[in-house]
């Protein structure tokens, strides 16, 4: 059956006033209609029953020792998470430290001790060589 739109006005108003949000002119209609309405009060106390039980599934508010073991259980799982990050850091910037340190050393080597002099001398030429230039030199025989 569709409620009439008197009726469903009503209940908005009886909801602002139950929830607190009517003004003090709408409040003081509101008290007025549920004198003279058995079935908005029906539902006011339907609503009054849901809220208490609504309540009972809201835990209770922490006591300050509870907050207090919250709050160190917390800075010490931070402190830990802290530590162990700055760990890790100091472990991969010892690395990045020595990798640095072999590649400069490795740079060090090829360049001081590996190398080859660039002062190296042509030997003498040989006598393969000497009957090289004499055949090339020669002028073609026309035979």
């Amino acid at each position: 059956m569709k409620q009439r739109k008197e009726d469903q006005a009503w209940d908005l108003r009886l909801s602002a006033w139950f929830d607190g949000e009517a003004s003090d002119m709408d409040a003081a209609e509101v008290r007025a209609h549920l004198m003279e309405s058995p079935e908005s009060r029906a539902k006011v106390q339907q609503w009054r029953s849901l809220r208490e039980d609504l309540a009972l599934l809201q835990p209770e508010e922490p006591s300050a020792e509870q907050l207090f073991t919250m709050q160190s259980r917390f800075e010490d799982g931070l402190a830990n998470e802290v530590f162990r990050v700055a760990r890790a850091l100091r472990l991969w910037n010892r690395a990045a430290v020595l990798l640095l340190a072999l590649g400069f050393g490795m740079w060090v080597a090829d360049r001081l001790l590996l190398s080859v002099p660039t002062d190296t001398y042509a030997s003498e030429p040989s006598a393969i060589d000497e009957a090289i230039r004499e055949f090339l030199a020669a002028p073609a025989s026309q035979d």
